[in-house]
């Protein structure tokens, strides 16, 4: 089968849409989101093979990165709830699509992308039926602790994500309040996978133990509630991660 990839802007949103060629029964749709200081083109390959797996998969530039990003560096969450902001606008434009179903949608993505995940189960429109996060974690405390390192912090600062070492204390506190943890009620019922590595230490794996352990009491069907650990695997997705997120996807959309 081939893949067509096609380029273009959705509702001023910069996007790459996979799918396979041929047939014409729509097919579900799977967006999919890349890390931090990263773009759409860095996480291609691993779209291309979603789509060989069935799915139209778009891939956007989520804000402030890639054709987006601006002069001076977007902050994580910023990034993460502006990008969330855009999700159910981005649904919206494929309600008339001849080859994409938006009644079968699943959201996925790698660390930050794993965040925006999170993020829009808790405030997102629920317009999907499924998600898969890879090597993130819905506890963002966790997340400013990896980076709290005098190096990590001063980097921050060249950066002009932070403007002295102390703002760090701050930028904690905001994750504190923001983190979708928090809010993990809302996430019930939707089926989420969620892939960690073992020795992850950017999003720690605790998080994703702890959300699950929150969440299966509320879950009605506990089989669509599911966490993996990789062995040995850190802060890097791999082809099992891929091949287990599109398991998920033809199982639930």
């Amino acid at each position: 089968m081939d893949i067509i990839i096609k380029y273009r802007s959705i509702a001023e949103v910069p996007v790459f849409e996979l799918y396979g060629s041929g047939g014409t029964v729509k097919k579900p749709i799977v967006f999919l989101y890349h890390g931090s200081m990263c773009r759409k083109e860095f996480i291609l390959k691993q779209a291309y093979d979603l789509a060989t797996n069935g799915f139209y998969v778009i891939v956007p530039d989520a804000f402030g990165h890639g054709e987006r990003s601006r002069e001076r560096v977007t902050d994580l969450f910023t990034a993460i709830t502006k990008t969330v902001g855009e999700v159910d606008k981005l649904i919206d434009s494929f309600q008339e699509h001849t080859l994409a179903d938006n009644k079968r949608v699943g959201i996925a993505g790698y660390s930050m992308g794993g965040c925006i995940t999170f993020d829009y189960l808790v405030n997102g429109k629920k317009q999907i039926k499924a998600a898969v996060t890879i090597i993130s974690t819905p506890v963002w405390t966790s997340i400013v602790d990896a980076f709290s390192t005098k190096e990590r912090i001063q980097w921050f600062i060249n950066l002009g994500i932070l403007k002295r070492e102390e703002d760090i204390v701050e930028y904690r506190n905001l994750a504190e309040k923001i983190q979708p943890i928090n809010f993990y009620p809302s996430m019930k019922d939707v089926p989420l996978l969620m892939l960690s590595g073992e020795n992850d230490n950017d999003a720690p794996v605790h998080g994703v133990i702890e959300l699950y352990e929150k969440l299966l009491p509320l879950t009605k069907n506990k089989e669509t509630l599911r966490y993996k650990v990789y062995p040995s695997n850190g802060h890097e997705d791999t082809m099992e991660m891929n091949m287990d997120m599109a398991d998920w996807f033809k199982q639930y959309l």
